[in-house]
């Protein structure tokens, strides 16, 4: 008798999924993932060759997730080819070990046209082209529909008294969004970028498979209560989190910061950006174009690992073994240009001292006493390999490294 109710009950509630009549949530069959296994950067198209290189890069870190922008106008402009570059791209990706988290709309610089109920159309055919496109790649990690809806000029410069219609506008919008991607790709795992933890909207996390948001605060405290904001959605709504944008150096955002924060949190993140390139050369990206990083820090954090910032920091000292009294004295006796015969002069030794030069900087860089930025031992290798190199520049250099050492380890 249980079975036979127990069979029927089941029939029925088949026949409501069929009808479409339970919230997505509900019934969709989703793919399982680890979202805190998720380490990401934002990392726009690329071609094929350019993308392998530096795509490798990030593999040598852990790397597994790219995050990029699409575009609306470009659609707009090549169509098909556009949308076959795409999958092309996120084949590339997969291939060099990475799930891709394409982002249908850009809140943005949101242009409000776009989000009128005349331009449904164009939206959901642009929409429609790319998860239909994507849905079954097997380098797709899941659909970020909207990067940061409210973060535009259309909701921040809006008179007072507009300003909650203009949210619901946009809200209402991308719920329009959500539902079709849904409906499209049953399978595909769908998110959006909230700006923060603080502007994730409830109508629209309902609709989500995983709750992602951003952080570039600016103070511990701070980053602290976004993530704690985010936590309480995932559990309010039963859902995973992450944080798919973060670190920016002109912001007061070290990537090491907030990777801690992700660490503890056990979050999967995704930092913005993989290159130093383009108009955001000198705020953010982890490498350079030749593979190089900006900063070991942010490296040992994707590692877990952090700098002591606890009251037990052991100052470095240079000067420990008397290697540091040994540097001066051989940069002062590079810089000699006599000798005890009054009429025996001497031009200075390009190769002495540099030589000299290279000792007193590994001490200080080792010791992090310079600007990490501003490499001495770069500046040294110019010399080197430069024959022309002004000698004048290399004995300043040299004046600057010894007296550098002087001060920080209070040597007369």
């Amino acid at each position: 008798m249980f079975s036979k109710r127990l069979f029927i009950l089941l029939l029925m509630v088949s026949s409501v999924i069929s009808a479409g009549i339970l919230p997505r949530s509900l019934y969709a069959e989703k793919p399982r993932i680890d979202c805190s296994k998720i380490r990401g950067v934002c990392y726009n198209w690329r071609p094929t060759e350019q993308a392998k290189k530096e795509l490798a890069y990030g593999t040598r870190v852990g790397l597994n997730t790219v995050r990029f922008w699409l575009s609306p106008g470009t659609f707009k402009k090549d169509g098909d080819a556009y949308v076959q570059r795409i999958v092309e791209f996120v084949r590339t990706c997969h291939a060099c070990g990475y799930k891709s988290m394409p982002i249908l709309f850009n809140g943005n610089m949101l242009d409000p046209a776009t989000i009128k109920p005349e331009a449904y159309a164009a939206a959901d055919a642009y929409a429609t082209a790319f998860v239909n496109a994507l849905k079954d790649e097997p380098g797709l990690l899941m659909f970020d529909v909207m990067n940061e809806p409210l973060c535009n000029k259309y909701i921040s410069e809006a008179p007072k008294e507009e300003r909650e219609a203009r949210k619901a506008e946009t809200w209402a919008f991308l719920r329009r969004e959500i539902e079709l991607a849904a409906k499209l790709a049953p399978d595909a795992l769908l998110t959006v970028g909230y700006t923060t933890a603080f502007e994730i909207e409830e109508s629209t996390a309902k609709m989500l498979d995983v709750i992602s948001f951003h952080d570039y605060s600016d103070r511990r405290e701070r980053i602290r209560a976004n993530f704690d904001k985010a936590k309480e959605w995932g559990e309010k709504l039963g859902k995973p989190v992450i944080n798919t944008e973060m670190g920016c150096l002109a912001r007061a955002n070290p990537y090491e910061m907030v990777l801690q924060y992700c660490h503890e949190y056990q979050m999967g993140w995704v930092l913005f950006e993989l290159m130093i390139h383009g108009r955001c050369i000198d705020e953010h990206g982890i490498f350079y174009p030749d593979g190089t990083i900006r900063d070991a820090g942010t490296i040992a954090a994707m590692f877990g690992c952090f700098r002591n910032r606890g009251t037990t920091v052991i100052p470095p000292n240079p000067n420990r073994e008397g290697k540091a009294d040994r540097a001066i004295a051989l940069i002062q006796e590079a810089l000699k240009e006599y000798t005890s015969d009054a009429f025996d002069y001497r031009r200075s030794d390009k190769k002495k001292l540099l030589d000299a030069c290279e000792v007193a900087a590994n001490l200080l860089e080792a010791c992090e006493l310079v600007p990490m930025c501003d490499l001495p031992t770069a500046k040294i290798e110019k010399f080197r390999n430069d024959p022309n190199a002004d000698i004048w520049e290399i004995r300043k250099l040299a004046y600057e490294l010894a007296n550098r050492l002087k001060e920080v380890c209070q040597i007369l």
